[in-house]
């Protein structure tokens, strides 16, 4: 005898088992969703931290940058003072040197030698002058380089010349001035 079941048992299998992957793809993409929703989320909080880090870092660069500006600002000022301390110190010692080149002059200078003219271009120093003889220009040309105010000392010119009668030595000296920062 054959049987036939006329009940739609495979149907309703084939109806359940739609349905449980349906259930589970819907399932499945809610919880894609969450899933993405989380990472999401979880990335915009990175970016906001971040986007707040890089705004701090470039608040502080900014005040950096200004901090820098004033050192800069110190810096170009402090130069500006050091060369007009500068200045002034190389006034003043010009303006002592020569008093101190003449006060040497003086006590270096023999009872028979005479200076006629005095010139100091650029710290270079040239006498002329008058002696009573090559002994009394040497004696002088040893005291100058005995002096701290005086160096490389050369004689230009020594020829005798006659004034009054008497037989007398022209000379012609140069010399390097030393200002007291330089000894």
């Amino acid at each position: 005898m054959i049987r036939i079941n006329l009940l739609p048992v495979r149907e309703d299998r084939k109806k359940e088992g739609a349905r449980q992957s349906i259930s589970i793809g819907i399932l499945s993409l809610v919880l894609l969703v969450l899933v993405l929703g989380y990472i999401q989320i979880n990335a915009s909080r990175k970016i906001n931290t971040l986007n707040s880090e890089i705004k701090s870092t470039e608040d502080e660069i900014t005040r950096l940058n200004k901090v820098v500006g004033d050192v800069e600002e110190y810096k170009k000022r402090k130069k500006e003072l050091q060369e007009k301390i500068k200045v002034i110190d190389m006034l003043n010692r010009k303006k002592t040197g020569p008093v101190h080149m003449l006060d040497e002059l003086s006590k270096n200078t023999p009872g028979k030698l005479w200076i006629t003219s005095l010139q100091e271009i650029d710290l270079k120093l040239t006498l002329s002058g008058i002696a009573l003889d090559n002994e009394t220009i040497a004696s002088f040309m040893r005291n100058m380089e005995r002096s701290t105010y005086f160096s490389d000392i050369e004689l230009i010119q020594s020829q005798q010349e006659i004034q009054e009668g008497l037989r007398l030595k022209k000379f012609d000296i140069t010399c390097r001035v030393l200002l007291p920062e330089n000894k």
